[in-house]
């Protein structure tokens, strides 16, 4: 097996009782909606930790393989798949260089919250679209790049009440220490711009077709997007 290491190797259990410690599955209309009808597709879940984004997928009607680079999470997958088996494959892989076995073999492609965990995102986007037939999806969320950035914070208006996003260093790209993520992510996350993502989606041919910039449950998230949600779709030669 190879060495493979993970930021969320030391949080395993904490994110696991924070996420799904019963094994329910996702919970996400938003996620649904985009992913649409996959019974009998065979799809896999990119960096999915402990497979609440695969058991969602698997209870959809989806053939479903989980891959991730943290041992310590599958082996809460692992067991939850025992307990309740879904007919799920999990696989220890680090999504930045998967497998050339796994080339062409998947109908549609998952990675939910996770892209903006990942050190390098062309050979992580790389590797999804090769993992893709021709014509395959691929569904993704991830923290808004333009209202979550390396300097970002909330300020109230003492005049209304009213909470408002203040955002900095949006062009800063790269590794950033986020102290007021939740106690069971990494401290450390990777910015990126909009049009970087963008643009290494296209590069390797994942063209968006669709977005969605959901309302949250906050004040805050009630005026800009917290979370951002697209589809891609794979053209029928993509550039790896």
């Amino acid at each position: 097996m190879p060495n493979l290491t993970s930021a969320y190797e030391e949080l395993a259990d904490a994110y696991h009782e924070g996420v799904d410690p019963e094994g329910a599955g996702l919970s996400d209309p938003t996620f649904d909606s985009l992913v649409g009808d996959v019974r009998g597709e065979r799809v896999a879940a990119v960096a999915c930790g402990q497979g609440r984004d695969a058991r969602r997928l698997a209870d959809l009607g989806a053939r479903v393989v989980g891959l991730d680079a943290s041992e310590s999470l599958l082996s809460h997958a692992y067991r939850l798949e025992q307990q309740a088996p879904r007919g799920i494959e999990y696989l220890h892989a680090d999504a930045q260089n998967l497998s050339d076995d796994l080339t062409a073999s998947f109908d549609g492609v998952v990675c939910y919250m996770a892209l903006m965990d990942i050190p390098d995102l062309e050979p992580t986007v790389r590797s999804i679209a090769r993992m893709l037939k021709p014509g395959g999806w691929f569904v993704a969320s991830i923290i808004h790049p333009c209202y979550k950035t390396p300097a970002d914070g909330e300020l109230i208006d003492y005049v209304d009440g009213s909470t408002r996003r203040i955002v900095g260093r949006y062009f800063d790209e790269g590794p950033f220490t986020s102290p007021t993520r939740l106690a069971i992510l990494p401290r450390v996350s990777y910015h990126r711009m909009l049009s970087t993502y963008l643009n290494t989606f296209m590069a390797e041919g994942l063209p968006i077709v669709r977005m969605v910039e959901p309302v949250g449950d906050r004040p805050v998230w009630q005026t800009v997007p917290g979370i951002l949600y697209f589809r891609c779709q794979r053209t029928p030669s993509g550039a790896w």
